[in-house]
């Protein structure tokens, strides 16, 4: 769409450009002007210098005199260049720019568009290959084990339910019953032995030591004998059964005394029965506790695999330790930008090299100043939106994970970064400053210790 080609081209490689002299021989030498539709040749200033034999001049003021649209007789119209070309149609000359810039339009979306291509993540089924390598032939063996044994995949689905079940009733539902059952009803843990029957063998025993007792030492007062028998005081049938046992004859009075022994051991087993059933009512909780142990293990073995698979493998969101990470890293990014924006030092002045003090000026000229606003040191456009993506960054955090933060603190952080961007009244670089290391100091999940683990976590433990 053209004008002169020739002297374009010329000027792109570096040549001197047409004058219009040159032009004008040129056009007397039989060469046409490339022109668009849009505009036509001066046909009276080419016809005037052809008659007069003089070429147009070089001089601005004879050309503007030369396009002028007081000349007599040539119609209105407005000189393109010095090419003694003029436009006719300003519609047109329009509609082909407009054209032009939509066309550029184009091709930049299609530039910008093959440069994102190769920026764009590879996508998901790629970046989980390993999934796939390790998913795969798993599904393959157990789709040939279940279309040639079938039978056998059930019955170790069986199972492993089975052993699921009484795992589960054994370490889970059991212990949460029984702890229910003794801190929230009347019933209390039930009593392994017989307390009943426990007083009934030491009412026995003390029948049977009173009886001996009056047979064996009807002389003793009764009051002793009573207190012997209600004590169950073995020592007097076991001095009796000693010497009793020497003498064949007496040998009924010995099995009696063996007797009273079974049942005095008999008691004691009771008594030992009891302190045992004793000892487990006061530690039934820590027994049951502890029989939850496995179970819970399990349980966070079981969270522990699933937020792998769930946040490093499958790349499904973020954890919430990598998000307040994440959160930390931007408030880290916005402290570093505001200490290198507060009172800055001057740059030292530029070395000159004889007379190269041309371009010293030009560079001290360059250097751009500080902004200042009531005598504070305040960011510049640059640093200033570089703040803002920073700060629209921590908003985004919050949205996003606004279960992940308490409301108190949700409506906090939100004004303090409202402050910090200024939204409530012009802010110096220091009071921004001062607003990071409140924000710092304020909130549990911008604290961390040298472990890197979040400050609030290690408070709650």
């Amino acid at each position: 769409d053209g004008y002169d080609k020739a002297g374009d081209e010329g000027e792109e490689r570096g040549d001197t450009p047409e004058t219009p002299k040159q032009r004008f021989r040129r056009r007397g030498e039989g060469e046409a002007l490339q022109l668009p539709l849009w505009a036509t040749e001066d046909v009276g200033s080419v016809v005037d210098s052809q008659m007069s034999g003089v070429p147009p001049s070089d001089d601005p003021e004879n050309e503007t005199a030369d396009h002028s649209p007081m000349r007599k007789g040539k119609p209105l119209a407005v000189p393109s260049s010095k090419d003694g070309a003029v436009i006719t149609d300003l519609p047109l000359m329009a509609a082909e720019v407009s054209s032009l810039l939509d066309s550029m339009q184009v091709q930049m979306e299609k530039q910008r568009q093959r440069r994102l291509e190769r920026l764009r993540p590879p996508s998901r089924l790629r970046r989980s290959w390993y999934l796939g390598a390790v998913c795969a032939p798993v599904a393959g063996i157990l789709g040939y084990k279940y279309m040639t044994d079938g039978l056998g995949l059930q019955q170790l689905w069986s199972q492993v339910v089975k052993k699921a079940g009484e795992f589960y009733a054994e370490h889970i539902s059991e212990p949460i019953k029984s702890i229910y059952r003794e801190l929230l009803t009347k019933e209390g843990r039930e009593d392994v032995t017989d307390k009943k029957a426990r007083v009934d063998a030491i009412k026995s025993l003390q029948s049977m030591i009173r009886s001996w007792l009056d047979e064996t030492y009807p002389k003793m007062s009764a009051k002793e004998r009573a207190l012997k028998a209600n004590a169950m005081d073995m020592s007097l049938i076991e001095q009796r059964k000693e010497d009793s046992i020497k003498n064949i004859l007496e040998i009924n009075s010995v099995v009696r005394m063996s007797l009273i022994e079974m049942q005095f051991i008999k008691k004691e087993l009771m008594n030992a029965l009891v302190a045992m059933d004793d000892l487990m009512s006061s530690n039934e909780i820590n027994m049951k506790l502890a029989a939850m142990t496995p179970a819970f293990i399990i349980l966070y073995g079981f969270r522990y695999v699933f937020r792998f698979l769930f946040y490093a493998m499958l790349k499904i969101g973020k954890s919430r330790e990598e998000m307040y990470a994440e959160f930390r890293h931007n408030i880290l990014d916005i402290e570093r930008l505001l200490l290198m924006r507060d009172n800055p030092p001057s740059a030292p002045p530029p070395l000159t090299w004889g007379g190269s003090t041309e371009g010293a000026n030009s560079q001290m000229r360059a250097e751009p100043s500080r902004e200042k606003l009531g005598g504070c040191n305040v960011l510049s456009a640059e640093d200033l939106g570089m703040l803002m993506l920073l700060i629209h960054e921590c908003r985004t955090i919050l949205n996003e994970n606004r279960r992940r933060f308490a409301r108190s603190g949700l409506r906090s952080v939100s004004e303090d970064l409202a402050e910090l961007a200024g939204e409530r009244g012009a802010v110096s670089v220091q009071q921004q400053l001062q607003i990071v290391a409140r924000m710092c100091r304020t909130y549990p999940f911008l604290k961390v210790v040298s472990s890197g683990i979040a400050f609030d976590s290690v408070r709650s433990v």
